[in-house]
Formats: structure tokens, C-alpha cells, sequence
């Protein structure tokens, strides 16, 4: 078959699912009952909002368009479609029983959402002993051998590129990520040595970030790298309330962790937002999140979140920013996205 009657194939299989969906969320829009009722009745039943339509047999033909407002909760019941544009897709990694992949949703050069989706199944089968992936490590002791349990660092971690064309295109620093799978936790003890994972979403250089070496300092870190960890941006630059408590970690760089956070006081860790710095850079933002919380809003305990992130009065690079970090469970495709959304427009100063 040659090449172009491949991208005719392709191109009528697409419009073919894109007219299924549409009539299918026209049926069902005016099919008798309260779905009907809600339509009629809802004053917005004009108003247009963007979303990526997807047929539940063919979930991965994706195309963005504007529906009235009063169909959204119809198309989502129905069908494997999302709010917002359709996702621009880049790197992916196993893990667990499923895959990590970064995405990127973006209208006319603003990002609307940067994130890690991952099936339900990926929270089946995840590693747990050793307690990390062992890329990390350095014989502390010097005893000639390498113990996983105290001398690793990081967890599971995958470094997922954005796709190619939101790097290129759209005004942000954030050009990857790095998702790590932390079986037992880390410290601080009694505070975030839950199952939880880490996902990083990065300012820095990736070359810069792995030049971070493993050593005898604390948290497994080089002692030269350590004191360039030490070296906080200026005060503008990071919210006060984040803290340097010495969480650095190799490959990684240091976490300043906001103390006023529910976990610092008698609440359990369920999700939490941390600032990465590197030699007075800030470097990353981090959403963390339990295993538990995770399997909560799989099994429809716990609702979608979205929750603010303290922001810095100022920026070292201009670009758009997010303003939240959100959890979600989307129902009808079964997988689960962690997001920075939110963007504004930030002017370095």
C-alpha cells in the first residue's frame, strides 16, 4: 500500500469516528429522560467550550472542537473524550502494570494543562523491594558494596520529554519531566515516608540535573554538589513559606518543603507541592502524591482536586507559569492525569 493511500485510510477513519461521536452525543443529548431536561434547561446550552471528542472504541483518534457547553456532560458519559484541546503526547515509560506519558494540552501558544497520564493499571504491580531503582547509589561506608536499602537514592524514576512541538512552541521553561515511584517513602521520617510518587516537572537542563552526583553528604549527595544545593535563589524567587531542610538528593537537587503544609500538623500526607532549587535556580516544581490517594480517586473515593500553588513574587525566566497542581480520575477512558494548569504569563524581572 503506498504511502498516500495510508494517509487517506487514515484520514477517513478519523473523520469517520469524529462523525460517529457527534451523533452519538447528539442522540444521547436528546434522548427522553433527565439528560434531555438538563439540556433544555441549562442556560449556557449556547456557550462553546473546547474539547478533545474520542470514540470509546477508538479512543486514541483524538480532535479538538467547540460544543455547546450543555453537551460536555453528555460527551464525557458517553464517549472516551476530555476537556480542554487534545493532548499533544511525548515520551513514555513501563511502570507498574501500565505506562507513565507526559502530555500537553495548549490553544494558540498557551499551555492549558502539562502533565502525566497513566492507566489504572499502572498502580498494579508497582516495584517495592528494593526500594529503588539502584541508579543512584554510593557506598556510604565504604565496605566495597553497595547496600539497595541505605545507600540508593531517588526510587523508580522515568525522565519523559514533552512532545517536540510544545517545546518548541509554546513560552514556558517546562520541557520534561521526571516521575519517580517511591515504595517506602523518604523523610522527612513520620511525614512523607508513605508510597507515594514524585513528579517532577523540570526548569533545569537535563545534562544540568544528572550532573548532580551521588556522595556521603546527606541524602546520598556529593559534598561539592551538596553545597551548590545549598545555594538558594534570591528570596523573590521562592514563596517564604518553602523551607531548605537539607532534602537534597542526587539527580535531583534540593527540595524546599512548605512546613505549614497539613502534614506538618497532625494531618496524614495525601498530596503535597514542593519547589526544587540548584545553585540559586529555581529548578523544578513537585506535586507529590500518595499511592493511597491515587487508588482513591481510581475507585471513585475521593473526587478530582485541584489546589493552588503558592506562587513567587517574581521569575527568573519569562514564560507561562501554573498557578495549580490537579488530580483526576477521567472516569470514561480509566486513567488518571496529574497536571499543572493554571497558566499565567510571567515577565522575568
Amino acid at each position: 500500500m503506498s504511502e498516500r493511500s495510508e494517509r487517506h485510510i487514515g484520514l477517513s477513519r478519523r473523520m469517520f469516528s469524529l462523525v460517529a461521536v457527534l451523533a452519538l452525543a447528539l442522540t444521547a443529548a436528546v434522548l427522553p429522560g433527565s439528560g434531555r431536561a438538563t439540556a433544555v434547561a441549562s442556560p449556557n446550552r449556547g456557550h462553546l467550550v473546547t474539547m478533545c471528542l474520542a470514540p470509546k472504541a477508538f479512543p486514541s483518534f483524538e480532535h479538538t472542537v467547540r460544543v455547546p457547553a450543555f453537551l460536555v456532560a453528555t460527551l464525557l458519559r458517553t464517549t472516551a473524550s476530555y476537556r480542554g484541546p487534545c493532548a499533544a503526547y511525548g515520551e513514555s515509560a513501563p511502570r507498574g502494570d501500565g505506562r507513565l506519558t507526559a502530555y500537553s494540552q495548549q490553544e494558540h501558544g498557551k499551555p492549558a494543562a502539562i502533565g502525566v497520564v497513566l492507566p489504572t493499571s499502572t498502580l498494579r504491580g508497582l516495584p517495592h523491594d528494593p526500594p529503588t531503582d539502584g541508579k543512584w547509589c554510593y557506598d556510604k561506608n565504604g565496605d566495597g558494596t553497595v547496600d539497595p536499602m541505605m545507600e540508593c537514592a531517588n526510587g523508580y524514576g522515568s525522565v519523559l520529554d514533552l512532545d517536540g512541538s510544545f517545546r518548541r512552541d509554546v513560552e514556558t521553561p517546562f520541557k520534561y519531566l521526571m516521575i519517580d515511584w517511591n515504595p517506602h517513602g523518604h523523610g522527612p521520617p513520620n511525614v512523607y515516608d508513605r508510597p507515594h510518587f514524585d513528579a517532577h516537572f523540570y526548569l533545569q537542563a537535563d545534562a544540568s540535573r544528572r550532573a548532580i552526583r551521588p556522595g556521603p553528604c546527606p541524602e546520598l549527595v556529593n559534598c561539592e554538589d551538596f553545597e551548590l544545593g545549598k545555594k538558594l535563589p534570591a528570596a523573590k524567587y521562592r514563596p517564604s513559606d518553602f523551607e531548605d531542610l537539607d532534602a537534597q538528593s542526587p539527580g535531583m537537587g534540593n527540595h524546599l518543603i512548605d512546613r505549614t503544609g497539613p502534614e506538618f500538623h497532625g494531618k496524614p500526607f495525601t498530596h503535597t507541592f514542593i519547589y526544587g532549587t540548584w545553585d540559586r535556580d529555581v529548578t523544578f516544581y513537585e506535586p507529590m502524591i500518595t499511592e493511597q490517594y491515587l487508588d482513591e480517586l481510581a475507585d471513585g473515593t475521593r473526587d478530582d482536586a485541584c489546589v493552588p500553588i503558592k506562587q513567587a513574587e517574581a521569575f527568573q525566566q519569562s514564560g507561562w507559569y501554573p498557578t495549580r497542581y490537579c488530580m483526576r480520575h477521567r472516569d470514561n477512558r480509566d486513567e488518571i492525569t496529574i497536571s499543572l494548569e493554571g497558566f499565567v504569563h510571567r515577565a522575568a524581572s
